[in-house]
């Protein structure tokens, strides 16, 4: 630990010295003291040295005198001590001036102390701080230590931390939520992580907690006279989060940067900790879900409630199961599997603020949820529902806009032995999205309109494959050939028969789309005044489209 030029100015030996210049500067730090009779490279210098010479040479070389002048001017010295009379009758006015304008203290030292008795009084000094920095590092450790190996849990270490650095103290999570707050100044006024303010000085915590994730470093700034310093939780290179420590600049030192080094290790253990548990908790968690509601293996109603009891969870409400998966997936599997994990995270922070209970079972690429929905109808229900899916699109995309999610939403039920239904069709949502809402971040089931009683149909075993060929088949053909006129029909019944819109859509003159209209009603018998068969046809091609996206959604 380096001492002030203000405190070796109080040391004894110090005393029949005189400061000369550079008066603002005693807060300069020093951490070594070099004799310097002749100055050859300056460059050669360390961060906080402190110079000592008796300024030989300078008087009659006036090349020397520039030298010497620029050596004031760089901010790696802390202080220069000169001999007076051994050389210099006085200190010139060019050094006195340069030292002031860069803080740089002077300090005058008489001619009957030795070089010998200055370097040991301060370098003692030095060498006492650094056995009393060692000593409080050790107490530190041992007291931290101690919490841990009885079980303290983390509110009682923020506390005792915040009590050794006589701080304000936050803890902060890898999403940057405030999960523990110990404030130790009235002034301070905190609401989160983005909104902390001294007086009426709002501070950028939230841009501080970014640069430390960023570069998985500690930081420190001085602001409004405070000084706040952010220090990473980091396990296994993996970021679990930050501590904030907020105090006064002037009352800040070493030790409070050490007690903050030995708590950041002892947060990243019971961190580490803690996900064991609750990762372990998941696990059960996502087996139960899997084997008793997704694959419809629960059917009394009884031992579900008992045992969502015993997991904490609430089955008597009526629940809905969201499908959650990224759109774009050619990640690295390692990369998916992390950003599932800020997916669940995220999950658990929003859910969490609401105080709100849910399920989630891990699958390879996606997460499926189960939670329960308010509502007086399944009108309702289904309009919260979509939501709450907005709300985690909201959170996500926040934090992860590269990574964009999509989320599908089955039926809510409150008969809990049918929620594997909500299951499959919240997949299923996510399944089709590409035929309902390409862009869209959240389908749900009610969506799919044709498509669902198509999914019907198929359940029931009626052979879809035939039912479109029957009716569309020779347009599959001849759109195979190169002629779209399956899409030119497909668009004409979406826009209900406005040839003005559906020319539009399709980019086409009117008579090119009235001339393939003509072709159409040839090759399928077609009557367009029939709504039966225009139903039928339009039945068929999402028929078609349907099977032909299944298929190509198994080979890949």
């Amino acid at each position: 630990m380096a001492i002030t030029v203000q405190e070796a100015l109080q040391l004894p030996i110090m005393q029949k010295t005189t400061l000369i210049a550079g008066h603002k500067g005693l807060a300069k730090e020093i951490k070594w003291v070099t004799i310097v009779e002749v100055l050859e490279d300056i460059n050669r210098l360390q961060q906080g040295e402190f110079l000592i010479t008796t300024g030989f040479g300078l008087v009659e070389n006036q090349e020397k005198q520039d030298t010497f002048t620029k050596l004031l001017s760089i901010e790696k010295l802390s202080g220069v001590a000169i001999y007076k009379d051994f050389y210099l009758e006085e200190i010139p006015e060019a050094f006195i001036d340069a030292a002031n304008k860069n803080n740089l203290p002077i300090i005058e030292i008489p001619s009957e102390i030795n070089f010998s008795m200055i370097t040991r009084a301060i370098l003692e000094q030095i060498v006492y701080n650094q056995m009393q920095l060692l000593e409080y590092s050790l107490h530190v450790h041992k007291q931290l230590t101690k919490m841990v190996l009885e079980n303290k849990d983390l509110n009682e270490i923020t506390n005792t931390l915040s009590t050794l650095t006589s701080s304000t103290i936050l803890i902060t999570n890898e999403m940057k939520s405030m999960k523990l707050f110990v404030n130790q100044n009235k002034d301070l006024t905190v609401q989160n992580s983005s909104i902390v303010k001294i007086m009426e000085h709002e501070l950028p915590i939230w841009n501080l907690l970014e640069d430390c994730e960023r570069n998985k470093a500690s930081l420190q700034r001085i602001l409004h006279g405070y000084k706040i310093a952010v220090y990473p939780i980091i396990a296994n290179n993996h970021f679990y989060g930050s501590i904030v420590s907020i105090k006064l600049s002037d009352t800040w030192n070493e030790m409070d940067d050490i007690a903050i080094e030995h708590a950041s290790t002892v947060y990243a253990i019971e961190l580490l900790k803690n996900e064991a548990v609750e990762e372990t908790k998941l696990r059960f968690q996502g087996d139960f879900l899997e084997e008793e509601i997704i694959h419809g293996n629960g059917t009394n109603e009884s031992l579900i409630l008992s045992q969502g009891a015993k997991i904490g969870y609430d089955f008597s409400l009526p629940q809905v199961f969201y499908y959650l998966t990224f759109k774009h997936l050619q990640e690295e599997e390692k990369e998916l599997q992390v950003l599932l994990k800020k997916l669940f995270q995220t999950l658990t922070e929003l859910f969490n603020q609401k105080n709100k209970g849910f399920l989630v079972r891990s699958r390879l690429d996606s997460l499926m949820l189960l939670t329960s929905v308010s509502g007086q109808n399944d009108e309702e229900r289904q309009k919260n529902s979509f939501a709450i899916a907005e709300e985690i699109v909201k959170q996500w995309n926040y934090f992860f806009s590269d990574h964009p999610i999509i989320i599908g939403i089955g039926k809510c039920y409150e008969d809990m032995t049918k929620l594997y239904k909500s299951a499959s069709e919240a997949k299923l949502a996510i399944t089709l999205s590409n035929l309902i809402t390409p862009t869209d971040s959240i389908i749900h089931f009610n969506d799919l309109g044709m498509y669902e009683l198509l999914i019907n149909m198929k359940d029931s075993g009626i052979n879809l494959e035939a039912f479109y060929k029957d009716n569309i088949g020779k347009l599959i053909e001849q759109s195979k050939q190169g002629l779209d006129l399956l899409e030119t029909l497909d668009v004409y019944l979406k826009n209900n028969q406005n040839m003005t819109t559906t020319a539009s859509e399709l980019f086409i003159h009117r008579h090119t789309l009235k001339y393939r209209l003509e072709q159409i009603e040839a090759k399928t018998g077609l009557q367009f005044q029939s709504a039966d068969k225009r139903m039928q046809i339009h039945l068929a091609i999402k028929a078609y489209k349907l099977l032909t996206h299944l298929e190509k959604d198994v080979r890949t």
